[in-house]
This record gives C-alpha cells, structure tokens and sequence, in this order.
C-alpha cells in the first residue's frame, strides 16, 4: 500500500536531470560528429580509442540520466495526488515498471507521463484539469523511440542518424521536466497562497 501523498517541490530533481539530460545530448552529438569525421571505420588506433572513450560517456551518461529522471517522474507522480487528488491515476509503480516492460515499455513511460502531465495543467474552479496541450510530451517520445529503432538497425548512417535523434529528444525531454515542475509549482504557490488567504481570514473577522 502507498504511503500517504505529500507535495514535495521536485524542483532540484529536474535541474540534475535536466544537467544529465544536456549533457547526453552533448555526448550524442559528440559521438555523432566524430564518426562523422573520423568515418565509420577509423584508420588509427587513436581514433578507434577516441570514439570508445565517447561511446562509453554516452553509456554512463545514459544510465544516471535514466536513474535520475525516473526518480524525478515518481515525485511529480505523487504530488499529483494532492494537486488534482480526483483525477484517475496509474499507481506509481508505473513510474518505474513501465519502463522495463518489454515492447509495453515503447509506449508505457509516455502515456504515464503525458497522464501526470494533463493532471498537473490548468484547472477550472472546481479543480477539474482542463484539456492541456502535450505537444511536447509527443514531440519527446517520438524521438526517444525513432532513435531507438534507428539505433538498432546495423547501418552506419543509421547509428549516425540515431545520435543526431538522441540530442534532439534529449532537448524535447527538458522541456518536458521544466514545463512539468513549473506547472506543479504554480498549483504549489495557488495552495500556499490560498491557505495564507484562509489563515488570515479568521482574524479579520475577530
């Protein structure tokens, strides 16, 4: 059983992930542009070893992003329940499951993240979520799975396409941390500053 929920700000979970996140995009497009130069099969030794140095800074870089914005994706997850507590969720463990699902996991991540999303938007008076555009949620996820799939196809022009693809999705995911934290912060300040109005309401009526 979940613990109780209890807004938390996830505002310095997204700035490291959106460091790591940078910081991918900026290997990808390293190791990209050196196969680009050096060409798919290097004619050194010192050229071999330098696109491994890269291909190996990707990796680690890839894994401690992975790690950081899952972590970032469960908080946003639980502080949906106490900004639109109504509102249909997936469990949290969808968090983190959904992206070790095989072939599911192509799909799972996005549509629980674009539901935290449109849970986090805009809401009537009533605190009813608004339909909110996900543009960017769409936009990141599709280039997530088009690198994916140009990643896995054994042509190098293709391997080359997907590390171009990764920066971009690297880029779209930021967005998507920052736009996401920044809603929730809003709906955090509205809750603060309704429950200052509510406290000084009382008194004034003393």
């Amino acid at each position: 059983m979940s613990s109780p929920a209890s807004y938390a700000s996830p505002r310095v979970l997204a700035t490291a992930c959106s460091v790591l996140l940078g910081l991918t995009g900026l290997s990808a497009l390293w190791n990209a542009t050196a196969v680009l130069v050096l060409g798919a099969a290097p004619e050194s030794s010192a050229d071999t070893a330098f696109l491994g140095v890269g291909d190996i800074a990707e990796v680690l870089l890839t894994l401690a992003t992975a790690v950081v914005f899952i972590v970032w994706l469960h908080r946003v997850r639980v502080n949906v329940e106490v900004i639109c507590p109504q509102v249909y969720q997936r469990g949290r463990g969808w968090t983190i499951g959904a992206w070790f699902i095989p072939f599911a996991n192509l799909y799972l991540p996005w549509r629980v993240t674009a539901d935290i999303w449109n849970a986090s938007g805009p809401t009537d008076r009533h605190g009813v979520p608004q339909p909110f555009r996900a543009g960017v949620v769409n936009a990141w996820w599709a280039a997530w799975v088009v690198s994916l799939v140009l990643g896995r196809l054994k042509v190098s022009a293709a391997v080359t396409a997907s590390e171009f693809v990764t920066a971009v999705a690297a880029v779209l995911a930021i967005l998507v941390v920052r736009g996401l934290t920044d809603m929730q912060e809003r709906h955090a300040e509205a809750a603060r500053t309704a429950a200052l109005a509510a406290s000084w309401a009382p008194a004034e009526h003393a």
